[in-house]
């Protein structure tokens, strides 16, 4: 059909402006209509705002009830007075019969079609009834299968259905035209009907209803054919038609709208200039071709986009996979913000508890530190002490000391070889002793008769000899004693460490001891008488000790000697070990000769109470007790000879084990003192202890001071972690959150992974609408626009003239049932089914 894209726009344009917007407000006033009993109990109270300035106007809706075939049945008028808020009374002009005030309780009254309303300072709403012919109408006929039937006769069949509508316009009739355009709106179930089309119109479908809206300007190209046959090119509808195929027919609900305001919305000044019209016609041109390339563009990009749904449908199934991944990841993410929450307060808390007193507790301590060093001189002493050490060991005494006690040792050494020659010496004349004896006891043997004078002299020369024995024996313990090993390491007079002459002298003056023994015998012999055979023994006894019994052993250690082992104490400490171990196996011997000297004097005991007894018992011979006597002296020999020679081996053993360690003891003095140099660098060099402990302390004191400020600081740890702790806090409800939300993100991820067969369908069929638009839109530039520039490219004044006279009649016709003077009207007509 010719121009049919020209006809779908206007349609659409026309139909979204008015017949929408009327058709929402049908069935409330249709119902009033229908329900004019009971209209008063649906009043409404609310207010209407009104511009006080304006002039009043009065806007109409001529409600009309046809039959199935278009035919006129009643006729329902509902007007409403507006912008009259500051009007006390409203005068009005109507021919309508039994009017009611539907929404206030404003009254009136009424004069030969004339009305007088008592304003309230609200719109007022009336209604009323007319059986006035109206300007406007239509025609529906109906086709089943290509045959003509009524509606009636249609109810319950199926086949193809045509519905044809014919709009008409009467208004000529009264001697001028008025221009009205008329659109349909049909509402068709989608059981019913299938495969519906229009023309002059469109189809709009939600799923399950179609809506049809048709449209058509009646008697308007008749009009415009009067004075131009070129009109007769533009396709200017005044019907339209729906085809559809049906099941079990129902009757159709349709509500039909007539207007004129569209065309008083149009500007008669922009026709004055024939000149301005065919610019306009260009511009339209333009715009056309325009919205040509449009679509040809629009065609394309949705070729794009759906070759591209098959990866748009891959990348929303992952990010749908993604979307649960984000779901699962969010979990773990308030877990783990959750565990960092907490293990920041625990860290917050041991920081503000634990950590921070120890850190003011080191501070202190290190500036008490520093306060002690410096006022006890604790690292001057130190220096000081160092110093004297390295000057002590580095002066040659610890030298000197070792040559001193090398000296000494030998000292020592002579000395127990002449103990040992004095021992052996000893010996000897405790043998002659014996042998004297021996002698004394055949004497004694020879003059028992005479026993008791032999007694007493026997007795006082025992007590003599026992004299000798202790005083001998005195004098090797005092002589013993006199060896000591620290007094060996300095002189007589000692040294500040005390240190004194050290000497060991072991004597036994035999000739003074046995002289005391020969004047004892001497004595005896005065008591008995010289001729007997006991003044024989006992002269015999004297001359024998007179001739071998004197004995001398000496061992000295020259003083001179020792004077000059003058030894450091300290230096010495090995050595004196030594020495100390050599007396102590010379003291062993020294000790067993005081052991034989006392066995002489037992023996001299025990002959005396030998005697004694044997004088008192008279039974036992003196020569039995002497010869216990010589066995005792024999005995002591035998053992005291050896000793004396260990003695003297194994002081030497001592002093040669001390040589031995001498070169030991030097080195080791020499490392000590090259050691002491290295502590006094070590002290008291440039980046020595001193040095080094003086700056230490510093930077502790400056480090704990900077470790203080950043734990406990404005900006430190502490306030840090505390901030961080409450950071974490929110972390953690936002982690929550993103949970939430990424769990409503997967949820709608899913959703829309499961919709995306429903978009490429969609994407599919909007494609193919593309290339539909794109070819209807050529189409329409080339019948529609083409042809309507083509209309006003001759000479076209006289239409141009009709064309405001039809524009002016429009502006004119704005009531039908009558209005006042000096008000501003607009009125439309709809058309509904009387059932």
């Amino acid at each position: 059909m010719k121009n049919r894209e020209y006809r779908v726009l206007v349609t659409l344009a026309l139909m979204a402006s008015l017949v929408v917007g009327n058709i929402a407000g049908t069935s409330v006033n249709v119902q009033a209509a229908d329900n004019k009993d009971k209209s008063t109990e649906t009043k409404k109270t609310s207010e209407t705002k009104t511009n006080s300035s304006a002039t009043p106007a009065k806007d109409e809706i001529v409600y009309v009830k046809v039959d199935d075939a278009g035919n006129q049945k009643d006729v329902t008028v509902s007007d409403q007075l507006k912008n009259i808020s500051s009007l006390g009374t409203i005068d009005d002009v109507s021919d309508l019969k039994d009017i009611k005030n539907v929404k206030g309780d404003e009254t009136f009254s009424e004069n030969n079609g004339k009305l007088v309303w008592q304003g309230d300072k609200k719109d007022i709403c009336y209604q009323g009834t007319t059986t006035k012919k109206i300007p406007v109408g239509m025609k529906v006929t109906y086709e089943l299968d290509g045959k003509k039937v009524s509606a009636d006769d249609l109810e319950g069949k199926s086949g193809h259905l045509k519905i044809h509508y014919e709009y008409q316009n009467t208004s000529a009739d009264s001697g001028k035209y008025t221009p009205f355009l008329m659109a349909t709106g049909l509402l068709m179930d989608g059981e019913k009907f299938s495969n519906v089309t229009v023309d002059n119109g469109k189809v709009i479908s939600d799923g399950d209803r179609d809506i049809v809206i048709g449209m058509g300007l009646p008697q308007l190209k008749e009009q415009l054919t009067s004075v131009s046959s070129k009109v007769d090119d533009l396709d200017i509808p005044d019907s339209f038609t729906v085809e559809a195929d049906v099941t079990d027919y129902e009757k159709v609900e349709a509500v039909t709208v007539a207007t004129n305001e569209v065309f008083n919305e149009v500007g008669t000044d922009k026709f004055d200039s024939l000149d301005e019209l065919k610019d306009s016609m260009t511009e339209l041109q333009d715009a056309s071709n325009k919205l040509v390339d449009g679509s040809g563009e629009l065609k394309d990009g949705l070729d794009t986009l759906l070759s591209s749904s098959g990866t748009l449908v891959s990348g929303i199934d992952q990010l749908a996979s993604g979307g649960n991944t984000l779901a699962g990841g969010t979990g773990s993410l308030v877990s783990g913000a959750n565990t960092l929450n907490a293990g920041l307060q625990t860290a917050s808390s041991k920081v503000s508890g634990t950590l921070l007193p120890g850190v003011k507790a080191l501070d202190l301590g290190v500036s008490q530190m520093q306060s002690k060093l410096a006022a006890k001189d604790a690292l001057p002493k130190l220096t000081t002490g160092v110093a004297t050490l390295d000057a002590a060991l580095n002066t040659g005494n610890a030298a000197k000391g070792q040559l001193s006690l090398v000296t000494a040792a030998k000292s020592v050494n002579d000395g127990v070889q002449a103990a040992a020659t004095g021992a052996s010496g000893l010996n000897v004349g405790v043998a002659n002793i014996g042998k004297s004896v021996s002698s004394l006891n055949s004497v004694v043997s020879g003059v028992a008769s005479k026993t008791g004078g032999l007694v007493q002299a026997a007795n006082s020369a025992y007590s003599t000899l026992g004299n000798v024995a202790k005083e001998s024996e005195q004098e090797v313990e005092i002589s013993s004693e006199n060896v000591d090993v620290t007094n060996i390491t300095g002189t007589a007079t000692g040294m500040a460490t005390g240190t004194a002459t050290g000497n060991a002298e072991i004597s036994y003056e035999g000739a003074e001891k046995n002289a005391d023994a020969i004047n004892s015998l001497e004595t005896a012999l005065g008591s008995v008488d010289p001729g007997s055979d006991a003044a024989k023994a006992i002269n015999a006894a004297i001359a024998s000790l007179k001739e071998k019994q004197t004995v001398s052993g000496k061992v000295t250690i020259n003083e001179a000697t020792m004077e000059n082992a003058k030894i450091d104490n300290a230096t010495m400490a090995s050595g004196k070990a030594t020495v100390n171990t050599t007396v102590k196996v010379v003291n062993p011997d020294v000790k067993a000769t005081l052991a034989y000297l006392k066995g002489i004097k037992d023996g001299v005991t025990d002959i005396d109470d030998a005697f004694n007894k044997d004088i008192e018992d008279g039974g036992y011979d003196l020569a039995d007790n002497m010869a216990a006597l010589n066995t005792a002296v024999n005995v002591g020999t035998d053992e005291q000879h050896p000793s004396a020679v260990a003695v003297a081996s194994a002081v030497n053993v001592g002093l040669q084990k001390l040589k031995a360690g001498t070169p030991a003891l030097a080195a080791g003095i020499n490392q000590v003192a090259a050691g002491a140099t290295e502590l006094n660098e070590g002290v008291n060099g440039k980046d020595g202890l001193v040095s080094q402990v003086n700056s230490g302390v510093l930077q502790l004191k400056s480090g704990t001071a900077q470790l203080l400020a950043g734990v406990d600081g404005t900006n430190g740890l502490a306030s840090g972690l505390g901030q961080l702790a409450a950071g974490s806090s929110q972390l953690a409800s936002g982690a929550s959150q993103l949970n939430s939300g990424a769990g409503t993100l997967s949820t709608g991820l899913n959703t829309l992974q499961s919709s995306t067969g429903a978009l490429v369908s969609g994407v599919e069929q909007l494609d193919s609408g593309a290339a539909e638009l794109n070819s209807g839109m050529i189409q329409f530039n080339e019948e529609g626009i083409e042809k309507l520039v083509s209309v006003f490219d001759g000479d076209i004044d006289a239409l141009l003239d009709k064309a405001n006279e039809l524009l002016d009649a429009s502006k004119e016709y704005k009531n039908f049932s009558g209005i006042a003077d000096g008000m501003d009207g607009s009125v439309k007509f709809i058309f509904v089914s009387d059932k």
